[in-house]
């Protein structure tokens, strides 16, 4: 259901807002009116039904890769990387201040690619007072998981074995411990793999949240239809790519093309490396928007594959995944937690960001 609230002077004004934003099928859900410094007011929320072949693409934009564009794109990161070589002994590093040298040498021993140093570097140059943390902090985005994502639909993609599911259940969690009345329900799209199948069912009941398995685009549309009248949040899990698998066939093939409000969420680990990442990304370039979810962070032992893949796709990071079991092993991304994990080796857990930071 498709619900909006309306505001106008009289009854009247809003009744005719709904009916023409809406239609005649909008049904009335509450209603409110005061009186304001001699002037009146009126409140009324409606809602209305929405099939799903009715429902128009938003985020899920999809879009054609120009002709050789994977030649293209390897070619590209080659040159790159002649450049920054060519570039690198005209860096003039002894012209920063110790302190910003000895960071931007930090940075580089956890992997951070030449390409990202160099624009650190022209910012720094100009002020020998400045803090790294300022030029870092305009190349990276941070929007924090919670009710703030708005959209109905969370869809979680990403590679087998990353933890796809377990940082699902994490950020269900976390929207319940944001929200106790939140209803939450998950939709498996991986049910091929037993393991990940049962787990996830179990952590649903445990949690107290719904749980539904599709195969295609028809029992998608069915489930999808369900849960959008009983919750308030959907989850779905999606089964990771094979060497071969198109992630564009396979939105169309369990109808994911087809949902208005859809978040895509990219579960990536820190513990690849940049070429592994940068190839995981371009299986799901057919997606825009959403969001980045790092697990797995209490495996690594560097994490400038972090930045430099920030920098890359400019999308945000949104949550930080770390350590087993399910409580306080998630938390919703700050730019503190990032600086603290480069600079000093802590996990978000291992502080207290309001008293630390």
């Amino acid at each position: 259901m498709q619900v909006k609230t309306f505001s106008g002077q009289t009854t009247r004004s809003v009744l005719a807002q709904i009916k023409q934003e809406m239609g005649e099928e909008a049904v009335i859900l509450s209603k409110q009116e005061g009186k304001d410094d001699d002037s009146r007011w009126c409140q009324i929320t409606a809602g209305v039904e929405r099939a799903v072949d009715e429902i128009q693409e938003t985020e899920t934009q999809e879009y054609e890769a120009p002709s050789a564009w994977g030649r293209w794109h390897e070619e590209w990161s080659e040159i790159k990387e002649y450049i920054a070589e060519l570039v690198k002994p005209r860096l003039q590093l002894h012209k920063l201040s110790p302190r910003q040298r000895l960071a931007l040498e930090h940075l580089q021993r956890h992997d951070v690619d030449d390409t990202v140093i160099l624009r650190l570097l022209r910012p720094l140059k100009k002020d020998a007072g400045m803090s790294i943390l300022s030029p870092l902090g305009d190349l990276i985005t941070f929007t924090p998981w919670g009710e703030n994502w708005a959209s109905k639909v969370h869809t979680f993609v990403g590679p087998f074995g990353v933890g796809k599911t377990s940082a699902a259940v994490r950020m269900a969690l976390e929207l319940r411990k944001q929200n106790q009345s939140m209803r939450i329900c998950f939709i498996n799209a991986d049910c091929e793999r037993g393991n990940g199948r049962l787990l996830l069912r179990h952590y649903a009941q445990l949690c107290d949240m719904g749980y539904y398995e599709i195969r295609d685009s028809i029992s998608f549309a069915n489930t999808i239809r369900d849960a959008a009248k009983s919750y308030d949040r959907i989850i779905i899990d999606m089964p990771g790519l094979g060497l071969r698998d198109s992630f564009k066939e396979q939105i169309e093939h369990f109808g994911l093309h087809a949902i208005r409000e859809n978040t895509f969420h990219r579960v990536l680990c820190p513990t690849q490396s940049n070429k592994q990442l940068t190839a995981t990304l371009e299986k799901y370039r057919a997606i825009k928007g959403g969001s980045i979810v790092w697990t797995k962070l209490d495996e690594a032992c560097t994490f400038g594959t972090i930045i430099n893949t920030a920098v890359s796709t400019g999308l945000p990071v949104s949550a930080f995944s770390y350590g087993a079991g399910l409580k306080e092993t998630l938390s919703p991304a700050k730019d503190v937690m990032l600086w603290r994990l480069i600079f000093k080796n802590q996990l978000p857990g291992e502080y207290t960001i309001h008293q630390n930071a």
